[in-house]
This record gives structure tokens, sequence and C-alpha cells, in this order.
């Protein structure tokens, strides 16, 4: 199989890439990984991972400014069901819009679009809580039956970095929450297309469970 990390200037794309290398190694599945953003190669992948750092517009601009790959991603993913992964502002560009900075279209592949955190209440020390929400957090996993989420526990801690939260409602299409002064949907997906707001890559031995079982996912 071959997987393609897709390099458009936003992203941890070293730490992603050994993230995704260990799993591989680990559990010996046959693999490649590249990191590139060359129409050409990630046409070729089996799988993809859109990894996302920063500002929606600013993601959204760098993938724009690649010409041909937003078009390209949508005919992979879309039309010939590739297996995708978007994490972070990779998960966010999947939906109809952002309102982070200015109102942004994303890809449009999931219905919903980000908001602004909300900041309201203590958290459980008692403390304003802050944005970005920005640490650890467990999951409330709304999809028990999902492949992704095999041997993954609610007592399990995955890192966060975000400013925004996805307001949808088409419910069936949240397969986890977390929660910060506010329900946060932190897995969003449908049939071949999984986004996460977390960071998989930073996320430990859960995260490495994650991405095993994205590996070996079949839609």
């Amino acid at each position: 199989m071959n997987l393609v990390i897709i390099d458009y200037g936003s992203g941890n794309l070293r730490s992603v890439e050994n993230a995704f290398k260990i799993s591989v190694k680990t559990y010996k599945l046959d693999f490649t990984i590249q990191v590139t953003n060359k129409l050409d190669l990630i046409s070729r992948a089996d799988h993809l991972v859109l990894p996302g750092v920063g500002s929606f517009p600013d993601c959204k601009k760098g993938l724009e400014d690649i010409e041909g790959l937003t078009e390209l991603l949508t005919d992979q993913v879309i039309y010939k069901r590739k297996k995708f992964l978007g994490i972070c502002v990779g998960m966010q560009l999947m939906v109809n819009f952002s309102l982070e900075k200015q109102r942004t279209k994303g890809f449009c592949w999931l219905d919903g679009y980000f908001k602004k955190i909300k900041v309201l209440g203590l958290d459980y020390l008692g403390r304003d809580y802050k944005i970005p929400h920005m640490g650890w957090n467990n999951l409330q996993i709304e999809n028990n039956d999902h492949p992704i989420l095999k041997n993954i526990s609610e007592n399990e801690q995955f890192y966060f970095v975000h400013s925004y939260v996805l307001e949808s409602k088409l419910k069936n299409q949240i397969l986890a929450n977390t929660n910060y002064s506010q329900k946060i949907p932190a897995i969003i997906g449908k049939e071949n297309y999984i986004g996460v707001q977390f960071h998989p890559e930073k996320s430990g031995n859960s995260g490495q469970k994650f991405i095993y079982n994205w590996l070996k996912w079949i839609p």
C-alpha cells in the first residue's frame, strides 16, 4: 500500500511521518510512506493524510496555491473513494466553511461549519476556560461499532490544540466527542474519510492505536 502525507506548507509533517512509520514498523504493515505535494504521486496513493497547523484561511490558501490540488483531493476521496485522514485543520477543511478570521469555504464533504469555542463556566479545577483548548483530553465515543475506535476506551487521552469547534446538525457523522466547556466533535467522518480534531502523532500510545486502526480499516 502507498500512503501519501500531503505537504502544502502547513502541518507537523516530520512528526506525522514518524508516527505513521512507527506504526508500520511496529505492526509489520506493508506500506510505503511519502511526503509530497506532487499531484501525480498523490493520485497514485491508496491512503491520503492531510495534516493542518495554523489558521483555516491560511491552510486553505496553502492548498489553493498548489494548482489543481483541492480538485484532485475531491476526485480522489469522493469519487475514487481513496481512504483519507484529516488531522486538526486538515479535519476542519472537510466541512462547508469556517468563521476563523473570515468566512472561508472548505471541501464540503461533510455538513457543518467551525465557530469559536465558548469559554463560559469553570473547569473541574475551578479555573476559567481558556482559548485555545490545548492539552490532553479523553473521548466520548458516539459510535462504539466503528473500526476506527477499536480497543480505544473513553479513559484514554489525546492531545488537542485548537480554538474552533464544529457546529453540525448531522450527528451521525460525529464518531466521538470531547468536552471542554462544551461538547466538541473530536472524530468526524463517513464512508472512506475520517477527520480528527486531536493530533494522533502527539498522542502517545493512544495515538498509535488510532493510527493502526485507520491503516487497517476497510471502509
